[in-house]
């Protein structure tokens, strides 16, 4: 049974990652913001990326080929998503805030330390509320002295899963997707108030994906 259900996630991850590739191949991209991680990276600063759960679709794609480390539920549907993760040339840490964060925690405080990776976390995985951060990705930041770096992503033309608790996006082929890394925040290990980082953060997420949507459809 085990050997058939790694045949069958084996398929799944290949059809997936085809289906993922064969949509944005066609999207015409726009990416915003970039320079402002370049000039992190080259001053050796950690950095967390948070993103909302619906947009994972196109982060994948985005940091396809990076060894970025995204934080991914120790789930079945977790499952899927790590092993596409690694299709896609990413180094998955399993764990979420309900079980495995522990775990999760250690792995990246040694990877940053080691490699110097980027951690991708969703900030409201992995199953919600929708648009509320989880306080384990400040600790996280405080610990490692990293930055949060917000992004996020809409295309001209979305289908979006509105019976899905995140109303997942998936961009429909031949549109224009228009990526964007929003204003690092700078997390101070005594100063920084968690619940006021909190709403400053998804305060963040929410304009950048509202900029996203206007500018994807210019």
């Amino acid at each position: 049974m085990a050997f058939l259900q790694k045949i069958k996630y084996n398929l799944i991850k290949k059809i997936v990652k085809f289906f993922i590739l064969a949509t944005i191949k066609t999207c015409k991209i726009i990416i915003s913001g970039e320079e402002k991680i370049k000039k992190l990276k080259k001053n050796n600063i950690p950095i967390i990326h948070i993103f909302w759960h619906r947009h994972i679709f196109f982060t994948i794609y985005k940091f396809k080929n990076t060894g970025a480390q995204p934080l991914i539920s120790l789930s079945k549907d977790g499952e899927l998503v790590s092993n596409v993760a690694e299709e896609f040339g990413m180094n998955p840490v399993r764990g979420s805030s309900s079980k495995g964060g522990a775990r999760a925690f250690l792995e990246f405080i040694h990877s940053v330390k080691n490699n110097k990776s980027e951690i991708l976390i969703t900030a409201d995985g992995p199953k919600g509320p929708p648009e509320k951060i989880k306080h384990g990705t400040i600790l996280l930041a405080k610990k490692i002295n990293s930055v949060i770096v917000p992004i996020s992503w809409y295309a001209s033309r979305v289908k979006i899963f509105k019976k899905s608790w995140d109303k997942f996006l998936i961009p429909i082929p031949f549109s224009k997707i228009y990526f964007s890394f929003g204003n690092p925040f700078y997390i101070n290990k005594n100063k920084n108030n968690t619940n006021e980082l909190k709403k400053e953060l998804e305060d963040e997420l929410k304009r950048l994906e509202n900029e996203c949507k206007i500018l994807s459809s210019k």
